[in-house]
């Protein structure tokens, strides 16, 4: 507006001094005034055309600053009776025009990448310049095991307290690695960076495979398991039968020759038993049936779970303690299986104690979850991945089903759970 006013002003004095000349130059000369008014045409010609010519086309400048400046790429500048000014101002409205449809594919872009990234199942992790963490979708949220975005914003991955933070922060750009946690859970984690406005952000993608590979492995061990139970099954059965038809001829026989052999006959005959006891265990752990569900009390269950093993622990002089949550929450299990999971949990707890320790049965109504401590030796980092290993035990006389049952009616009732060693303490949570 002043470099208007000021193109005005100087108009104005031309105009003015043009006249104001004109004037003098008439009365010393001692011409007709009468022809002055036709002069005065003269000066007004030429600030109509320096109008025309400047004014006109600087407000348009103006105009067109003023649209960029607000990002109004809707509007445009109407002709003008001016054939420079013309080609400007089309020039002007192209540029607006690819403006308005830069940013709006820009904005469609942006909004159906936001959509997809929430959707995604993967989890994303997006980083600033810092390594601090600025965003996070939906199923990162899930997998990190955090109630909100807010939970880790603004800090670094290794203070963020997650399971996976140590793996994750040890990253480097364009590097990916294969994470288990808890023995259980198994993750791919991708690190790689986008550009945005000219500067790499650095983002990390998770990828669950805990059920994928679980399914493969299930599969895989209960081929197994069927092809070994058949095999031994009938090889027994020939075997318990045979045995069983020669200790009874043995017994029936009046030579006394046969005293010495007949107790190993009978011994082979149990063995055979015992074995075929021992093949079913594995058949049973794969015939595990599909959950019945039905409304079951958190902390009935719990009561019921400390009655069941608090005569055990006390033979033990091992301490068990039941904290109960304030609310009871009612739960959607099959309340037989998932006692059986904590029953053996327990008994795993109070086995690795031995004698004189402590137990801690604990629920929670926010999320409905159970926690099982207790102060026994804990777990060592190399044996903690291979928990849940299908027969990995590290009993003498176990035969390492025990967590594989637990794991599965976990995993079919969509539970999450995790078993750590931390402070003393060896916890196995389960949140239901």
């Amino acid at each position: 507006m002043r470099v208007k006013l000021i193109i005005g002003i100087l108009l104005a004095l031309l105009t003015g001094g043009v006249a104001g000349a004109c004037i003098v130059y008439f009365i010393y000369e001692s011409k007709p005034l009468w022809i002055l008014p036709g002069l005065l045409i003269i000066p007004v010609t030429i600030y109509l055309f320096l109008e025309k010519k400047l004014i006109k086309p600087y407000q348009l400048i103006v105009s067109g600053m003023k649209l960029l400046n607000e990002q109004d790429f809707s509007t445009r500048l109407r002709p003008v009776a001016n054939k420079e000014a013309n080609q400007m101002i089309a020039v002007f409205n192209r540029m607006i025009a690819t403006l308005r449809q830069e940013r709006l594919q820009v904005r469609e872009k942006n909004h159906f990448l936001d959509l997809l990234i929430e959707a995604s199942s993967q989890g994303i992790i997006i980083l600033d310049f810092d390594e601090r963490v600025s965003d996070v979708n939906a199923s990162g949220v899930r997998l990190l095991g955090i109630s909100s975005v807010e939970q880790v914003r603004g800090k670094r991955l290794s203070e963020t307290g997650v399971a996976l933070a140590t793996s994750l922060a040890a990253l480097d750009n364009d590097s990916e690695t294969v994470v288990r946690t808890s023995g259980v859970n198994i993750y791919r984690c991708v690190r790689s960076s986008f550009v945005d406005q000219g500067f790499e952000h650095p983002f990390i993608l998770i990828e669950e495979l805990t059920s994928e590979l679980l399914k493969i492995e299930k599969e895989s061990y209960e081929r197994i398991i069927r092809m070994m139970s058949h095999e031994v099954n009938n090889s027994v059965g020939a075997i318990g039968s045979t045995l069983n038809v020669i200790s009874d001829i043995f017994k029936q026989d009046d030579v006394n020759g046969w005293d010495d052999v007949l107790p190993a006959v009978e011994v082979s005959h149990d063995r055979c038993g015992n074995l075929a006891k021992f093949i079913s265990n594995f058949a049973h752990v794969v015939k595990i049936p599909a959950p019945t569900l039905s409304d079951v009390s958190l902390n009935e269950q719990a009561r019921a779970v400390d009655a069941l093993t608090r005569s055990a622990c006390g033979e033990r002089n091992i301490i068990l303690t039941l904290t109960l949550a304030s609310e009871d929450k009612i739960i959607r299990i099959d309340g037989i299986q998932m006692e059986q999971v904590l029953v053996n949990i327990i008994k795993n707890a109070y086995e690795s104690i031995g004698c004189n320790g402590e137990i801690k049965i604990t629920t929670y109504n926010n999320p409905p979850s159970i926690l099982i401590e207790d102060n026994g030796p804990g777990i060592p980092e190399e044996v903690r991945e291979k928990l849940f290993t299908p027969f990995f035990t590290t009993k003498p006389a176990g035969q390492g089903i025990g967590l594989m049952f637990v794991r599965d009616v976990l995993l079919n009732h969509g539970c999450r759970f995790s078993l750590e060693t931390e402070n003393g303490w060896t916890r196995f949570g389960i949140w239901y």
